[in-house]
């Protein structure tokens, strides 16, 4: 893999089974629950063996028989047995559905954390696999595997237990089966995870060449690499049959011998319970009853079994699922911004700040900046002079090595606007309705407030003349909006959001030279209380600034207004007119 690609982490054991045991603390109180009524739900199912066991020695001893009340007996235990294993199988259900939502919401969580760099450089069939297969591996463990690995585990415990009430010497017998059971496990296990997880990330590199052939579908044809990618992702596809065929041999060598194991028990029980009955150490009911239980548990450990199994590759997923949160690159994610006393007037302000993107290697050096409440800054230089960096490291995306950044403090505790918040020339339309792309910055805006904020932003004609309006759905699968139409609904976001801060990372690229200066016009008009920091390479933003940052090498060279800098006859007069020189010819060229 590229070096320039990063590569998700993958959770060692030892935080894979701390995670556990956090959930089985965190929903004791409800396993304990569940486990008493499954272990109520079983001990009415051992009665009927128990009253049919009754029936077989008193009917050999040609003793009196109620076959009415032993029949009632066994009918009340099955009805009573049946309503609670029920209601434990549904508690059972609803507790694994509510561990997948945890997990689910923490891996999405932690994929959010990260930061968007990393998100960038990530393999886009790595976050794929994590969040469709693995996902779905762990969902089936949790949703039945746990439920029925509940009711597997209570049933075979009480009913071993009660043979031994029965008969302590003939359900020795009953304990035949577990040393192959055992052994055969510990075989497994020693193997399962390293072979699930190869398997896993096997599965993940399909992903990402198909992703990755999609995605640039158009290069591929263009250059003829139809043939490259088909054979690239056959080598994929291969390795991914390769790394399958681990698990299914491992499955081959241990499960016929755990299968043995609980199978055995009942044809030891027969023939020791024979020879029993013949020594008088044992009833023949009694050895009815016990073989019955025996009969009864298979079921059980079959499921126990299956599951098992199933548990091994699910294991494997909430590894690499709680890899991402682990990320120690996510864990990094910069902290809230420094909340402060300012000076008077003053919104943001930036302390010897540096970065580097590389240990050792610094990209941004010492930079110093104040910047006042609703006052415009506009940041301009040559690409690389280090300005989206920075721009990355005021909203938070970055953490900086040193230095610090401070945004004023209102005082007011119902103050819920965001501190700082960066827009760039990428704009994202969620699927769902108009009126969700905007109240996801503010579910509790009003439609009115929704309204205003189109209004503002000129969007309200074309959202009024779309069928159903604010519930007009959008997307790929729906009505698909004009990059302009995007741009105004960002910009809409924004003015419902009403960031203390709002920071232009090349916010107007892809609109025309006209869009771009109505959309620079509006601002001052919808965000009269916000301060704005552009970043520019068109200069004729800086023209209307009340501040000019001139960046280059990471440094901060110039500042001043438009007119303080063109006089100096400095670096940003020089970017001026090279700016001024390339627009002329562009013009004459159209």
């Amino acid at each position: 893999m590229s070096d320039l690609t990063h590569t998700l982490p993958v959770a060692d054991a030892h935080s894979v089974g701390r995670r556990v045991r956090d959930l089985l603390t965190r929903f004791r109180g409800r396993l304990t629950a569940i486990v008493v009524v499954h272990a109520a739900a079983t001990a009415c199912g051992l009665i009927p063996p128990l009253v049919l066991g009754e029936i077989i020695d008193r009917v050999s001893s040609h003793q009196q028989l109620s076959l009415l009340q032993s029949a009632s007996v066994i009918a009340v235990a099955l009805l009573v047995g049946a309503v609670l294993e029920f209601t434990a199988a549904k508690w059972s259900f609803i507790l694994g559905e509510r561990v997948f939502s945890i997990l689910r919401m923490q891996f999405l969580t932690g994929l959010l954390a990260m930061p968007l760099r990393h998100v960038e450089r990530a393999d886009a069939g790595e976050i794929l696999s994590r969040s469709t297969s693995d996902m779905d591996a762990l969902q089936e463990v949790t949703r039945t595997g746990l439920p029925e690995t509940i009711v597997g585990s209570v049933t075979t415990a009480m009913t071993l237990g009660c043979a031994f009430v029965i008969n302590p010497l003939l359900a020795l017998g009953c304990l035949v089966g577990f040393p192959p059971i055992i052994l055969a496990t510990r075989w497994y296990v020693r193997r399962a995870e390293k072979a699930y997880g190869d398997e896993l990330e096997a599965r993940a590199a399909v992903s990402s060449q198909v992703t990755e052939s999609v995605r640039g579908h158009e290069v591929v044809e263009t250059l003829r690499l139809e043939e490259v990618r088909k054979s690239s992702a056959s080598r994929a596809v291969a390795r991914a049959v390769d790394t399958a065929s681990e698990p299914i041999r491992l499955e081959q060598h241990a499960f016929p011998v755990i299968q043995i194991g609980y199978h055995l028990p009942l044809l030891v029980v027969v023939g020791w319970g024979a020879w029993l009955v013949r020594d008088g150490s044992a009833e023949v009911g009694q050895v009815a009853a016990i073989a019955l239980y025996m009969r009864a548990i298979l079921s059980p450990l079959d499921d126990l079994i299956y599951w098992f199994g199933e548990a091994q590759p699910a294991r494997a997923a909430l590894a690499r699922i709680l890899g991402v949160a682990a990320d120690p690159v996510a864990a990094q994610r910069a902290v809230p911004k420094e909340h402060a006393p300012l000076r008077q007037r003053e919104a943001l302000s930036v302390q010897q700040l540096s970065f580097g993107y590389v240990d050792g290697t610094s990209v941004l050096h010492d930079i110093n900046l104040t910047v006042h409440t609703g006052e415009r800054v506009c940041v301009v230089g040559a690409s690389g002079a280090g300005k989206t960096t920075l721009a990355l490291l005021l909203a938070g995306i970055l953490t900086p090595a040193s230095g610090s950044i401070r945004v004023a403090d209102t005082g007011r505790c119902d103050d819920t606007r965001l501190d700082i918040v960066l827009m760039t020339q990428e704009d994202h339309v969620f699927g769902g309705t108009v009126a969700d792309n905007l109240t996801l910055v503010r579910d509790d805006a009003s439609e009115a407030a929704i309204w205003h904020a189109l209004e503002a932003v000129g969007a309200d004609g074309w959202v009024k003349a779309m069928g159903d309006v604010l519930q007009t759905r959008l997307g790929a699968d729906a009505h698909t909006l004009t990059p302009a139409q995007a741009r105004q609904l960002s910009l809409a976001r924004l003015v419902l959001m009403k960031p203390r801060v709002l920071i232009l990372d090349e916010a107007t690229a892809g609109l025309s030279e006209e869009e771009a200066k109505r959309f620079a016009t509006l601002l001052p008009t919808v965000l009269q209380d916000t301060t704005v920091i552009q970043i520019a390479h068109d200069l004729w933003a800086a023209q209307n600034s009340d501040q000019v940052v001139v960046m280059d090498g990471g440094n901060i060279v110039e500042q001043g207004s438009h007119t303080e800098l063109l006089s100096s006859d400095g670096a940003y007069t020089r970017l001026w007119n090279s700016w001024r020189s390339a627009s002329h010819s562009q013009g004459q060229l159209g």
